[in-house]
């Protein structure tokens, strides 16, 4: 079981704002053009793997057009981004520099010149490559900051804390806040560090690299028990956290940990993983990209930000080069276990359930306390339609963990569904209502349980109820949507039924079952071409047996009482 908390809340706000600008920071390459065919075919062919997320190959094919059109811009800018995505750093950092000759302001390059001369404790050439850079834009504020920390290992803390506060852009506070108790504290400016670190704790007191700075800074002086409240505050929540977990250990035996970021160069990784998490999640997908790929760089030891990466592929469905990642953790790390986990659930997503379930299966066998490796066996034996042991896995968790965690009403869900699937509706209905008690309103269960009464008849307006408060929380989800049309055609208001499965339809078009449902609604209301024309559909989407059979039915007689 994966479980993100939010991190940074709303200070990254205006990482949208910023990102729009990253456009504009770009090379104009406007009347550059790929003259030779050879050129041409290696660019083409370059682009099209780099729309496809395949950033290694594009990159391959991009280095191939610039031995035959070194000076082409056009061509230097594709390859250093491909370079840069594939974590071929100090490759792009050789275009980078042809680029910024080029192209002063293409910010994106002059950041990596300044994180490469960091990496390389070359100090003032970092001062010499981001000095200057704008304190508005994405890349222009990344870079100071960098700068910041290059002043922080040059033994200039004081210049470097200037650098950070006169960054005033809005939305970048709290980052910032975080930021400069790092500084501080690596500095050795201990009052600083514990103002700073207070603040952004009590602005996100449960993000992990804040927590697990703080109660370090704690630790290491002294301050044993409040370090340890710390880290229970978010372990008690049922989080399930290695280094917290280990963190917590050393502080029980009072020993002293040591700080998360030990150099400039750690804390500037630290900054380009929290911003490529934080603009992952605003949608700005090759930045983050660049940015975590810059960090992992910096801090290659660091596991976490090879798992930021591997998360960050798998989301562009690149679950192959994922498990490269995964296969790189060492046996001797903490996440060793965790990542053996990640790559069997990809393997999922490969189409490669058995093997993922033998992985699954050895990694319990090993460690038969995993919870997180039991739950993912349960995960996968669901996806394979192994509905009672899938049952047993997440039974299983459940009983080691006692149910009563706020993040087990994902168990009670996922079990809930196992035991509808066999038809074990009054276990599957308690599974749901124990989910919901736990977690009140969550929109998939609310869905879920809603749907199913729908389905069977039963407390028809309590469901439609349920249904709604779903919808409002997830407006955008296709199959929530398509639960509430359902539920309208249930009650007999097939108009309002239509009205919302179009718009389930629109949402989701590739799904069988609601373009099933449209057409019944559409029979309702008299209109049964179109009935027709959905259920050819629906039947062209790939649907189960069950589904299919109905759909057969459908075309060759029409709807007949009690269908669907």
């Amino acid at each position: 079981m994966k479980l993100i908390l939010a991190s940074f809340g709303a200070s990254l706000m205006a990482l949208g704002a910023c990102t729009a600008s990253v456009a504009q920071e770009m090379p104009n390459t406007e009347g550059f053009r790929v003259v030779q065919t050879s050129t041409s075919g290696s660019f083409l062919a370059g682009r099209g793997a780099y729309e496809d997320r395949r950033a290694k190959v594009a990159a391959n094919y991009f280095e191939d057009a610039l031995d035959s059109n070194w000076d082409n811009l056009v061509l230097q800018e594709r390859a250093f981004k491909a370079l840069l995505a594939s974590g071929q750093v100090e490759k792009a950092e050789a275009i980078a520099r042809r680029l910024v000759e080029a192209a002063p302001n293409y910010e994106v390059a002059k950041l990596v010149l300044g994180a490469v001369a960091l990496k390389e404790r070359r100090y003032k050439s970092v001062e010499k490559d981001l000095s200057g850079s704008s304190l508005n834009t994405l890349y222009g504020i990344t870079s100071n900051v960098i700068l910041a920390w290059s002043y922080i290992g040059n033994g200039k803390p004081e210049l470097g804390y200037r650098t950070v506060e006169a960054i005033t852009q809005d939305g970048f506070k709290n980052f910032l806040v975080f930021q400069r108790a790092l500084m501080a504290d690596v500095g050795g400016n201990k009052q600083m560090a514990r103002s700073l670190y207070e603040q952004a704790y009590d602005a996100d007191p449960f993000v992990f690299s804040i927590v697990e700075a703080y109660a370090r800074f704690l630790a290491n002086n002294g301050e044993f028990d409040q370090s340890l409240e710390v880290i229970e505050r978010v372990l008690e929540r049922g989080v399930t956290n290695i280094e917290l977990e280990q963190l917590a250990q050393k502080v029980r035996a009072k020993k002293r940990p040591g700080r998360m970021t030990e150099n400039a160069q750690e804390g500037a990784a630290e900054l380009l993983r929290g911003l490529s998490s934080a603009l992952s999640r605003e949608g700005a997908s090759e930045p983050s990209l660049m940015l975590v790929r810059v960090a992992g760089y910096m801090n290659p030891k660091s596991v976490q930000i090879a798992f930021a990466t591997a998360d960050f592929l798998e989301r562009a469905e690149r679950y192959e080069q994922a498990n490269e990642i995964y296969e790189s953790i060492p046996q001797s790390s903490l996440h060793y276990h965790s990542a053996l986990v990640r790559s069997a659930e990809n393997l999922r997503e490969l189409e490669r359930s058995a093997e993922a379930i033998k992985r699954l299966n050895n990694i319990v066998a090993i460690e038969p306390d995993n919870l997180v490796a039991i739950t993912a066996l349960g995960d996968t034996l669901r996806f394979e339609k192994q509905y009672e042991e899938a049952e047993k896995a997440y039974t299983r968790v459940l009983d080691m963990t006692g149910g009563e965690r706020l993040i087990d009403w994902h168990l009670y869900y996922v079990r809930g569904i196992a035991f509808e699937r066999q038809k074990k509706w009054d276990q599957a209905e308690a599974d749901f209502k124990r989910a919901l008690a736990l977690y009140p309103d969550q929109p998939q269960v609310l869905n879920y349980l809603g749907y199913s009464w729908v389905d069977q008849g039963m407390n028809l307006e309590q469901a439609l109820g349920m249904i709604e408060t779903a919808v409002s929380l997830r407006p955008n989800d296709g199959y929530i949507v398509d639960s509430l049309g359902w539920a309208y055609y249930k009650l007999g208001r097939y108009e309002d039924a239509v009205e919302t499965l179009e718009r389930a339809n629109r949402l989701t078009p590739s799904d069988p079952t609601i373009s099933d449902h449209l057409g019944d609604a559409y029979w309702q209301v008299g209109r049964k071409r179109e009935a027709g024309f959905q259920w050819a559909k629906a039947k062209e989407m790939d649907p189960d047996e069950e589904l299919l059979e109905k759909l057969d039915a459908k075309l060759a007689e029409g709807l007949i009482a009690d269908a669907g």
